[in-house]
């Protein structure tokens, strides 16, 4: 459960962490230090993701061993391993959306408010794509009218996978419906994301 509003606390870490280098104009000795800028954003990138897949670890095993104190245990060993690396493939492409969403913002305020805002959409994204995602086509019996098939679904499937809210939200329920397909999609979100921010910081502006 702690994971719903993961996504909302990493966006304002990794503004804030990132975007204080702007702020304090400490970007300036970076870049003089860097061989080439897509040095620098790689290892901005590489730093919030390590920091990302701490604070997921972090969360993840306090809530494991609060919970054997206080709830009954009937996730066997394999079965929490396997949706810990989907939770950890999850936490490295949120660190590297809103490290890459920073570095070409140039600005801790307007990074944080970015982030911030952008983590509430994919939330509420990924309620609506839950909502549509969890209709089962017969309920009682009957055909359920709520229930959306063909290929709307599957768009939906894809949008409710790609966000890393989406992914949160079936890692909550230990239900994760094509975990080969997020495996792919965090990849290739990871290097999307990384050769963008690579790409358009080269030719931004440092003030």
């Amino acid at each position: 459960l702690p994971m719903s509003m993961y996504g909302v606390f990493m966006g304002a870490l990794v503004s804030v962490f990132v975007g204080t280098d702007f702020s304090d104009g400490f970007i300036r000795n970076k870049l003089l230090a860097a061989d080439h800028r897509s040095s620098l954003v790689l290892a901005q990138i590489l730093v919030s993701c390590i920091a990302c897949a701490i604070v997921y670890a972090i969360v993840t095993l306090f809530t494991v061993g609060v919970g054997q104190f206080f709830f009954e245990n009937n996730v066997d060993s394999l079965t929490f391993i396997r949706f810990f690396f989907l939770g950890l493939g999850m936490s490295l492409t949120t660190g590297c959306l809103y490290a890459v969403i920073t570095l070409l913002c140039g600005n801790k305020t307007q990074a944080v408010i970015l982030c911030m805002g952008l983590a509430f959409v994919m939330l509420f994204l990924a309620m609506h794509t839950n909502s549509i995602l969890v209709q089962p086509e017969f309920k009682d019996g009957v055909l359920n009218p709520k229930y959306v098939g063909g290929i709307r679904r599957f768009l939906s499937g894809i949008l409710h996978d790609l966000n890393p809210c989406g992914q949160a939200a079936q890692l909550s329920t230990w239900e994760v419906w094509n975990p080969v397909r997020i495996v792919v999609l965090d990849l290739t979100m990871i290097a999307g994301m990384s050769a963008l921010g690579c790409g358009l910081f080269r030719r931004k502006n440092i003030n």
